[in-house]
């Protein structure tokens, strides 16, 4: 018998999850893609193909769920939440698919599930997502600040209003304008971790990293505005919103499993790199990329995000690059890449020679060259930034895709002068899940502590002088 915490990471694109260990070791992984265009039982079905690839010897100890953020899912008003599984605890509900089709999210459709899981995936067909990114209709427009007046929609436009400090109150009043009906019969709002630990145990709870970040939620002064802006009672729009509730608790059970409350992404993704400690530091990089640094006193750094860290009197400071990963993936779409086949196209990106003056030459190389360079540069300005206004000078784990190609891990570390860390499992969120279902059974007192007795270190990049010596001369004269 293996012993361990199910782990699972909600992306835009893709579930991620892992059964861990509590030493770290990753006895399993698994990537299921989306079906595209994407819907709330969707999540659910790939949460429950990932659950169904572990061995029956497999003994889940915890279940902790992340996920991208703030992606809400509204779910009706009179549904009747089905009763969690009573199978034996830690035993792994049996999942009947079709051999011959190869399992993924989208191939769910032909899958046998048991009574009590077929209960909970009808429950979420009912569901309705409204992801981070999605678009809203033209001529929507996000107004109103503090004190201003926000007039009724308008047939074929609408106005929001926006929140001082909340990252989810303008995606509900997005969600509000663009699904009027299907908001007027919602119950309950959730982001993605909290809706598959709402479905797997009935208990509605928004989990907070840690009580500072309430205001970059919700608060009464904001849930206020936004009533009086939208024309919304107060009291139904905080009825939406399920109360707040400490991450790294048990909320509640399935399979008599216990159900640890996740955290945003990100938040577990500085927990599953040890970026919780002053002084340490990551580099998560995907579709987008996030340099954070964890501070012992709030500083404030132009063209940086500062929030609270998930350790008490802690901060995190950070930069980011958005779509940095998906940029590169255009591009090679462009050039007659899979978007996703970057360790082919780095290795020709890599042969071609650096220039020191003027452009590189208009070939696939070439401009290859020019755009992680670029890119490395972007990357190296946030580094600069970060380092000024911490006064550390850190080694930067990595998580996330982009840690896998090793060609160009080494020329961000030539291209930045940073040295980064590649630990043996690079997927940040799911180590982050882990140790927070560690900390809710009790098997330590600090998280920082449970997180870094998972990591293990695999190797170093480390800038080459000589190299690295040239990218400066050029980057100083940029």
């Amino acid at each position: 018998m293996h012993h361990g915490i199910f782990c699972a990471d909600i992306g835009t694109s893709s579930l991620k999850a892992a059964f861990i260990t509590e030493d770290g070791t990753v006895l399993k992984f698994i990537r299921l893609l989306f079906p595209q265009p994407v819907q709330a039982v969707d999540w659910v079905q790939a949460f429950f193909a990932a659950w169904h690839t572990l061995p029956a010897e497999y003994v889940i100890e915890a279940i902790c769920v992340s996920g991208n953020g703030p992606s809400l899912v509204a779910v009706p008003q009179n549904r009747r939440m089905p009763e969690a599984s009573i199978n034996s605890p830690g035993r792994v509900p049996k999942i009947h698919i079709n051999a011959a089709t190869p399992l993924s999210a989208a191939s769910l459709s032909s899958a046998v599930f048991p009574d009590d899981v077929n209960g909970i995936i009808d429950a979420a067909k009912n569901d309705t997502l409204f992801l981070w990114n999605e678009p809203v209709p033209q001529g929507l427009t996000v107004s109103g600040q503090r004190g201003a007046t926000v007039p009724e929609p308008q047939k074929g436009t609408a106005s929001i209003p926006a929140a001082g400090l909340s990252l989810f109150l303008p995606r509900i009043a997005a969600f509000r304008v663009k699904y009027p009906d299907i908001f007027a019969g919602t119950a309950l709002l959730f982001s993605g971790p909290e809706y598959v630990s709402y479905l797997l145990t009935g208990t509605a709870v928004t989990s907070l990293p840690d009580p500072r970040y309430e205001a970059a939620y919700w608060s009464k002064e904001e849930l206020f505005r936004f009533s009086e802006a939208l024309h919304i009672d107060t009291e139904r729009l905080a009825g939406l919103l399920p109360p707040f509730t400490a991450a790294g608790t048990v909320i509640g059970r399935f399979c008599g499993i216990p159900v640890i409350a996740g955290v945003p992404d990100f938040i577990a993704a500085l927990i599953g790199t040890g970026t919780l400690t002053a002084g340490t530091a990551c580099d998560r990089a995907g579709s987008s990329e996030g340099i954070n640094v964890c501070i012992s006193q709030p500083r404030r750094a132009e063209k940086t995000l500062l929030l609270p860290s998930v350790m008490p009197d802690l901060w995190n400071l950070s930069s980011v690059i958005p779509s940095s990963g998906a940029a590169f993936s255009s591009f090679l779409v462009s050039h007659g890449f899979l978007g996703n086949d970057y360790i082919a196209a780095m290795e020709r990106i890599a042969e071609e020679p650096l220039v020191a003056f003027g452009a590189y030459p208009a070939t696939f190389a070439g401009q290859g060259r020019a755009f992680v360079e670029a890119l490395a540069f972007r990357i190296r300005h946030g580094c600069d930034l970060l380092e000024q206004a911490s006064c550390f000078h850190p080694v930067y784990t990595l998580s996330g895709g982009q840690a896998h190609n090793a060609i160009w891990c080494q020329m961000k570390a030539d291209m930045t002068g940073r040295t980064f860390a590649l630990p043996a499992f690079a997927d940040g969120e799911l180590i982050g899940d882990a140790a927070l279902g560690l900390f809710g059974l009790g098997r330590g007192d600090n998280l920082a502590a449970i997180a870094q007795r998972l990591i293990r270190i695999k190797r170093y990049y480390e800038p080459e002088p000589a190299v690295a010596h040239r990218y400066t001369e050029k980057y100083s004269r940029c």
